[in-house]
């Protein structure tokens, strides 16, 4: 006896409670156990896809392929490049204007016609028709300007090809 208790009454009562405190435990791992099986079928179902493949393999793939698709558009943007500088240097702003040059005579067959290139060069070409002869005149244009004086109708044709469609914007590259 120990103050007054039993010493076997004690041990009886803690084995008890030990006893209780395990067959509790093993409930509740039986429990987590029914559970943690529930839930690795889940995940093994929801880690294969419809063919069979693991959702990691084709994660895999889908890698890869965002790899080769990079370096294609890497591959794009420099041709792009290429392409762009070329065609700064090719003829492609067109600037037209039609017009009477003289009062008597009808049908706006004289003209004004202004070819740019990507850098605003390029010429402006008149053809100034009368009833007994035409004239044709050619003035050459630097980086959106002429050196030499333009009519009104070749400032207009001018104007019309620099405002034209022309533009070389490169697509951005994220």
């Amino acid at each position: 006896m120990i103050y007054g208790l039993d010493l076997r009454l004690i041990l009886i009562i803690a084995s008890g409670f030990a006893g209780i405190m395990l067959v509790v435990l093993l409930i509740y791992i039986a429990v987590l156990h029914h559970r943690l099986n529930r839930l690795m079928k889940k995940y093994e179902l929801f880690m294969k896809d419809g063919d069979g493949k693991s959702v990691e393999a084709k994660l895999r793939e889908d890698v890869l392929k965002l790899r080769e698709l990079s370096d294609s558009l890497d591959l794009l943007h420099a041709t792009q490049k290429d392409i762009l500088s070329v065609q700064n240097q090719c003829l492609r702003k067109l600037g037209f204007v039609k017009y009477n040059a003289f009062d008597n005579i009808g049908n706006n067959l004289s003209f004004a016609l202004t070819i740019l290139d990507g850098k605003n060069d390029g010429f402006c070409l008149s053809s100034v028709y009368g009833r007994n002869e035409s004239r044709i005149f050619a003035k050459p244009v630097k980086e959106g300007k002429c050196m030499y004086s333009m009519s009104e109708e070749e400032k207009e044709s001018l104007a019309a090809a620099l405002q034209s469609a022309g533009d070389d914007a490169i697509v951005k590259k994220q």
